[in-house]
């Protein structure tokens, strides 16, 4: 007599169940700690959760106090914390070696330390824009949209040869328009987007069966949800700006201010347009969000301390203000200022995972086999408390000597800080980040006095009012949960109205 289908059904569960049970007790990470309840039998159970929450890389470092550097996150995956596994790990590469030497060539054309001043133009002109727009009032502003808005047109216009105008929009008081269709760019859109990562990660063929529907349904219909429209049109944007490079002149590679644009420089090197498109359209999001992410924190912080903005101010206008890269890395207080911010504001919360080669890897007195996934995220470092006491106040005078004429030494706080990650697969970006950084910050402590709108209790010091870190969630970029506002003062020229920019 055939069984039912139900006890068919319920044996088949148990028999999997203890499969998963016996395969992982059997496994040599078995060995290694368990985050939580259920993490070695599926990531789903403890590390989902977690993802979606914006809260995964936030309690991943206080277990590690409490477990050690190695933690078992999943079936067959490994976070770990430490300085020294960090640096063996990341010595791997890609997995296609040439090719990826291939893009890191042609991508030096433009992201090099001796190439980025040839964007210094770009970048100043859309801070001009955004000074403008503050220049002839008081206004009460959002950090976070606003930097966001300055970022997205410097990127936009670095990437397509063309910004998507978002100051524009951000200063009229309207949504972020096409920074709205963004990915990830919007004033609210991380919240979703960055919370969409995890199903994305961990469901693939859900995602893409949704997206199909959605389809079907604009189609029958004509309705999208706000996410799936906004989208597609941020896709249209692109694909417009990319066909007007392609259609100008194929001699030049410059952008309307005269300055280099990705997708020329990619179809010049030879990759194929859709390629060049498709890394272009790539390009916004990471460095929209982790640099805009950085420079809020960095004024809100200052904003705190009115005496350090007037010290800045009068070593800024010492080189006359100017916008070259080295002369700005000669401001030692600016310096300390940008790295510290990078440090402290740690908007690069991604974890960066590597999977063990053949042969497998021993790390701690533990043997992982090959194919495990490795994962850490380095802004863990950055908030070390052995390498920064206090991690979590914002404070500048870490990197200076005593008179702030120029940056201290310390060997343990420059090992830790590693805000662009480390080996082969360091970002490009680092440079222009810096730069963009440097001109943002000079340009507005140059024009106005900031004031916090609502303004946070610090920790008095004699020379510096320490910060402490806002609160944050954390996807693939940190997320501030409250608003990081500020009255700006301008210098020069008496206000005559106060008014609200969101």
């Amino acid at each position: 007599m055939a069984l039912p289908f139900f006890e068919l059904a319920t044996a088949s569960l148990i028999l999997f169940v203890l499969s998963h049970i016996i395969k992982n007790y059997a496994s040599p990470l078995s060995k290694i700690p368990n985050a939580g309840f259920g993490a070695a039998f599926s990531r789903l159970i403890w590390a989902f959760p977690r993802e979606y929450s914006g809260t995964l890389t936030l309690e991943l470092p206080k277990l590690h106090d409490k477990l050690g550097p190695l933690i078992r996150i999943g079936p067959n995956e490994v976070s770990f914390y430490s300085r020294e596994t960090y640096e063996t790990v990341h010595k791997v590469g890609s997995r296609d070696p040439k090719e990826h030497a291939k893009r890191r060539r042609i991508m030096a054309q433009l992201f090099s330390r001796s190439k980025v001043p040839n964007i210094e133009k770009l970048i100043s002109s859309h801070v001009e824009r955004l000074v403008n727009k503050l220049q002839h009032e008081v206004l009460h502003i959002n950090l976070c949209t606003a930097a966001r808005a300055l970022e997205a047109d410097i990127m936009s216009e670095f990437s397509f040869g063309t910004s998507i105008r978002a100051i524009d929009c951000w200063a009229s008081g309207k949504q972020l328009a096409m920074v709205e269709k963004n990915d990830e760019m919007a004033t609210w859109m991380p919240m979703v987007c960055h919370a969409m990562t995890p199903y994305l990660t961990n469901f693939p063929l859900l995602c893409t069966l949704w997206e199909q529907l959605e389809q079907h349904l604009f189609h029958l219909t004509g309705f999208r949800t706000q996410y799936t429209k906004g989208l597609a049109e941020f896709k249209q944007w692109c694909r417009r700006s990319w066909q007007s490079v392609l259609s100008a002149d194929p001699e030049g590679i410059t952008g309307d201010l005269g300055s280099p644009n990705l997708i020329e420089t990619l179809c010049n090197a030879g990759l194929p347009a859709e390629t060049a498109l498709s890394e272009a359209s790539e390009n916004l999001g990471p460095g929209t969000d982790t640099t805009s992410g950085t420079l809020a924190h960095i004024l809100w912080a200052l904003a705190h301390n009115p005496a350090y903005q007037d010290a800045l101010y009068r070593d800024l206008e010492a080189v006359n203000f100017s916008s070259d890269m080295t002369t700005l890395e000669g401001v030692a207080r600016l310096q300390a200022c940008v790295k510290e911010g990078i440090r402290w504001a740690a908007t690069a919360a991604a974890m960066l995972p590597r999977i063990v080669p053949p042969g497998g890897i021993e790390l701690h007195g533990k043997f992982i086999p090959e194919g495990t996934i490795l994962t850490s995220s380095p802004i863990w470092y950055l908030h070390d408390k052995t390498a920064y006491p206090d991690p979590e106040l914002y404070d500048p005078f870490r990197w200076l000597t005593e008179d702030a004429k120029d940056l201290s030494q310390d060997s343990l706080r420059d090992r830790f800080y590693i805000p662009f990650s480390r080996g082969a697969n360091i970002c490009l970006g680092a440079h222009f980040a810096y730069l963009e950084l440097y001109i943002s910050i000079s340009q507005i402590v140059r024009n106005f006095r900031l004031k916090p709108s609502n303004p946070t209790q610090v920790v008095k010091h004699e020379e510096w009012n320490l910060v402490p870190l806002p609160k944050r969630r954390e996807w693939v970029a940190a997320v501030p949960v409250d608003n990081l506002g500020v009255i700006t003062h301008p210098r020069h020229r008496r206000a005559t109205s106060t008014e609200v920019i969101s």
